[in-house]
């Protein structure tokens, strides 16, 4: 189609019948090895153009994945460099496109970064440590905080951190510990009072000294004085 001027603009008339005249603005550009053919601009506007392309991709898919893919396979580095580029342009539209994956898929991206660390062990903790020496004051405090507000998780932290070092290898969940003290109705096993009366405590049944894992199934809920006369000794108030 040749340019036709319109009130003094540039344009052209779609080859869609249905869509008529257009400005320049609206056609893409023409070329062939990089060189413009015809007038230099499509025949359809781009409108058009791109309909008439997800038509002919919807009619046969395959074909049009398989001509996607040899183009990457072949422009790798071009096309990374061009997704460097355009990140480093609009950081904020990948950080929310980002924070809107991890949303949607959190448990498929925690399966694969536990995968990730498992086959490298080693290699994360040395960045835990490296992280945890350069952060380390703002670390701790950042605990504190933490562990003030939710004195549960502390318990739970360091309830784990002991049955790690007399070598236990089961452990229990705060959730099966808040299950266990419901079960017995929020109850000192010893002696009898409830909570809020007093606070209970997790103790092993057998004892982690003696040999006793930190399952729930070796925990029975007293309250801190009767925890502390028990001891060591094995004694299942159950």
């Amino acid at each position: 189609m040749a340019i036709v001027y319109q009130n003094g603009i540039a344009g052209k008339i779609c080859a869609n019948p249905e869509c008529g005249w257009k400005p320049l603005s609206e056609f893409a550009n023409a070329r062939s090895k990089g060189k413009s053919i015809g007038d230099g601009f499509k025949s359809r506007c781009r409108n058009c153009w791109n309909a008439q392309k997800r038509k002919e991709r919807a009619a046969k898919p395959e074909k049009y994945k398989e001509t996607a893919r040899k183009y990457v396979e072949a422009n790798k580095e071009h096309i990374r460099e061009l997704k460097r580029k355009h990140q480093a342009k609009y950081p904020e539209k990948y950080e929310q496109a980002g924070r809107r994956y991890l949303t949607a898929h959190r448990r498929k991206v925690n399966i694969k970064a536990r995968l990730r660390r498992q086959q490298n062990l080693e290699h994360y903790r040395e960045i835990g440590r490296k992280s945890y020496e350069r952060h380390a004051d703002k670390r701790r405090k950042y605990s504190l905080e933490y562990y003030k507000l939710h004195p549960e998780k502390s318990v739970a932290a360091t309830n784990r951190r002991r049955a790690l070092k007399y070598d236990s290898e089961t452990t229990h969940t705060e959730e099966e510990w808040q299950d266990l003290k419901a079960f017995y109705e929020y109850k000192c096993l010893c002696c009898g009072q409830r909570e809020p009366e007093i606070k209970l405590t997790r103790d092993h049944v057998i004892p982690l000294t003696r040999g006793g894992n930190d399952s729930i199934h070796n925990i029975q809920p007293l309250c801190a004085r009767c925890n502390s006369r028990k001891n060591q000794r094995h004694i299942d108030y159950r």
